[in-house]
């Protein structure tokens, strides 16, 4: 288990307020809302019979200062689509991901990501 660093990072409380406050709040608005304790930042679009989402799902994990993230996309047309829409998930995800950094959150690491580094002899 991975424990805390001595700075520690900004409670679970405070991050998660920080991360409510990006609700409809950048260039490129999207929701952002918690459920089932996770923080959930979506964006949904549509363009004629076409529908589209994004969610990117951040559960905080407040015992070792990191957090786990999930994508989840979804396209569903019914019929002939016409129209089209410009999404990036860069706009959701550059922004949540800033703000768990400045509140000193870290990415957990996966199982592979530590043997690669390991590997490669990083220990940080």
């Amino acid at each position: 288990m991975t424990t805390l660093p001595a700075d520690r990072p900004s409670s679970e409380a405070e991050v998660q307020a920080a991360l409510l406050a990006l609700d409809h709040a950048t260039e490129h608005p999207f929701s952002v809302v918690l459920e089932d304790g996770a923080v959930v930042a979506g964006w949904a679009g549509a363009t004629g019979r076409e529908r589209f989402t994004y969610r990117y799902v951040v559960r905080l994990l407040p015992e070792t200062g990191e957090y786990t993230r999930l994508t989840k996309t979804s396209a569903r047309t019914s019929g002939s689509a016409s129209g089209s829409y410009t999404f990036n998930s860069l706009w959701i995800s550059k922004p949540v991901n800033e703000v768990l950094r400045a509140h000193g959150w870290r990415p957990r690491r996966t199982a592979v990501g530590k043997f690669l580094r390991r590997l490669v002899g990083r220990t940080d």
